[in-house]
């Protein structure tokens, strides 16, 4: 069956962690139990040893430790169960903390994440535990809502752990197999920056990190598509990581240049079944970059900038048959100038968003996390898709268009 890994944070409902470890059992799974220092005091590791067959293991160093057993169990795992989540521990979670065992495995795993979290009413009903717990599901982890009933404090309100035959049906349902609508299917995606060169030491590049990119060709291959990724490479760019089982279902390849991400694209392009264009292109390419550094001078120089190549344009042309998804990051009139795109492009689906005006911050656009906008059709329609996490967001927008 499945392998279980369980985090058991402080709270007076980790005793219950021991009827679903048994639980567990009888279905056939193996489980394995990481506690935190606080969960010792409210649940003998003894009693879920005996049940999983497995010693509990709480400890980050020690003479029998070798350091490494993060990424041991971090990989192990088929699904991550914290139950109880204490509020301490949901703020680990959000926080991306990790200074013991269960959260330094938490930061570490790639399996999908169960969270049923267990405190007082107050604590459950507080904003910052809400922001918490809304960071979490954005990045796809599932909660088990607490209970309401009688609390261990004696008041009656939300905040009891879930019943255990809650967690079951959450564990099973996040080993059921995701429907794979794009299976069989290969996706070309350009992502990140390009650059131009200077010099032989200086480039000219924008501030995409590649992470919208890399969250589309995640989402693509959880829904069994094989992906040829065209990364556009810089400092900080963020590469997508395929889900287990479905490595071989994805091929990486780095470009620089708006010329280089087209060539490779094209060649890509044949073997494909639809498009999306997510990388942020330089419009510009610098005409004559010096061949060596360039030197200082007190006088002002001028750069002769030339058009780069039309990489999503240049896709168009040569397709046959495939769909397109774009993407634009606009400052003004967002949807308006999507449109503008998606009509002047020959799209089937673009995905326009807005972005700071230079000086300002936005929740949406490079180097950030979230993003939302305004997905357009070429058939006119159009779906408002609110601000969350990239990875949701990349999912939602392959579910539109699917």
């Amino acid at each position: 069956m499945a392998n279980i890994l369980i985090a058991i944070s402080g709270s007076i409902s980790a005793f219950k962690i021991a009827d679903l470890v048994s639980e567990l059992g009888k279905a056939g799974h193996q489980t394995q139990c990481l506690l935190t220092r606080s969960a010792c005091e409210f649940v003998s590791p003894l009693v879920l040893e005996t049940l999983s067959g497995r010693p509990a293991l709480s400890a980050l160093f020690g003479p029998s430790v070798s350091g490494t057993e993060h990424i041991t169990l971090a990989r192990w795992a088929d699904v991550f169960v914290v139950a109880p989540a204490s509020a301490d521990f949901l703020a680990k979670l959000a926080l991306g903390l990790a200074d013991d065992l269960p959260s330094t495995v938490a930061l570490a795993t790639s399996a999908p994440m169960l969270v049923a979290p267990a405190m007082n009413t107050l604590m459950w009903e507080k904003p910052v535990v809400q922001g918490h717990l809304e960071t979490l599901l954005g990045r796809g982890a599932r909660i088990v809502e607490p209970a309401s009933g009688v609390l261990a404090c004696g008041e009656v309100g939300v905040g009891k752990l879930a019943p255990v035959a809650e967690i079951m049906a959450a564990i099973a349902a996040a080993l059921t197999p995701p429907a794979q609508p794009l299976a069989g299917k290969t996706i070309l995606i350009t992502a990140g920056p390009t650059t131009t060169p200077i010099d032989a030491v200086r480039y000219i590049t924008n501030g995409s990190t590649g992470r919208m990119g890399a969250a589309m060709a995640e989402a693509a291959l959880a829904r069994g598509a094989s992906v040829r990724h065209v990364l556009g490479i810089d400092k900080g760019v963020v590469r997508p990581v395929a889900p287990r089982g479905a490595e071989i279902r994805l091929v990486i390849e780095e470009v620089r240049t708006a010329e280089d991400m087209a060539a490779t694209a094209l060649r890509h392009l044949p073997h494909c079944d639809g498009v999306i264009a997510s990388a942020a292109v330089m419009d510009y390419r610098v005409e004559s970059p010096a061949p060596g550094k360039l030197k200082r001078a007190e006088a002002a120089v001028s750069l002769a900038m030339a058009p780069s190549v039309d990489v999503l344009a240049s896709l168009r042309q040569a397709a046959t048959g495939q769909w397109f998804l774009g993407f634009a990051a606009e400052t003004d009139d967002v949807e308006a100038h999507g449109r503008g795109k998606l009509a002047r492009k020959g799209l089937d689906f673009l995905f326009a968003n807005p972005v700071a005006r230079l000086g300002e911050s936005s929740a949406t656009g490079f180097a950030v996390p979230t993003n939302g906008g305004v997905l357009l059709f070429a058939d006119g329609r159009s779906l408002p898709l609110p601000i969350m996490d990239k990875s949701a967001l990349a999912g939602a927008i392959l579910d539109a268009i699917s």
